[in-house]
């Protein structure tokens, strides 16, 4: 990942290095949507060498892919993150092959994915504004990225549904949990307890004793 620059520091490294090579990414040529918006790579891999012919800038999509593609992933971790599905199309395509910005966007969306579920689980609910903007800081993509993850985790295949709340706010919580015929346990529970009602036979009266 990116080195953390002291700020002063980071500062004259970043315009020395937009007066010699110009604010543009090294590695895809485009300019940043947000001023001072590139990452100082070292081109070496090694954070400590601050020789000038091994620094450069990189768009941060550029330079976490090239990290990733430095450093090889353990295929257990891998695994256990992975949804199967997604596993066999990657045997059949070429994803680690692709653009710079498809791998980040895959390396994304994990991290997106697995800090929305943990922060839903364990405070039960987010307001989907802060689940699209606080997202995109956490896992270092763009809201509008984030926002395309979230529409997946709430459509009706995703574990998350859209809810208001009392102040008319959109909330993004879990959705109830499924016992395997479509009904939640609430349901479940009350066509119980209405079957029992309906049911229930009739008690015998005893006979009178003589």
């Amino acid at each position: 990942m990116p080195r953390r620059w002291a700020t002063q520091t980071r500062y004259w490294v970043y315009r020395f290095l937009v007066l010699r090579d110009g604010e543009s990414c090294q590695e895809c040529g485009k300019s940043p949507t947000t001023r001072n918006g590139l990452d100082i790579d070292h081109i070496d891999g090694n954070s400590h060498n601050n020789e000038e012919s091994n620094l450069r800038l990189l768009h941060r999509e550029c330079n976490v892919a090239r990290e990733n593609r430095r450093r090889p992933r353990r295929p257990s971790v891998q695994g256990e993150r992975e949804n199967p599905r997604t596993r066999v199309l990657k045997q059949a395509i070429p994803y680690h092959e692709g653009s710079a910005e498809m791998q980040a966007n895959f390396l994304f969306e994990v991290d997106y994915r697995i800090w929305l579920l943990q922060f839903v689980s364990q405070f039960g609910f987010i307001t989907k504004k802060e689940a699209i903007n606080a997202g995109a800081e956490t896992v270092g993509c763009n809201p509008t990225t984030s926002a395309k993850y979230l529409a997946k985790l709430t459509s009706l295949a995703g574990p998350l549904m859209e809810k208001k709340d009392m102040l008319g706010d959109v909330v993004i919580i879990m959705k109830p949990q499924s016992n395997g015929n479509g009904k939640g346990n609430g349901h479940k529970s009350a066509a119980l307890s209405e079957s029992t009602i309906l049911h229930k036979p009739a008690e015998k009266e005893e006979a009178p004793h003589a």
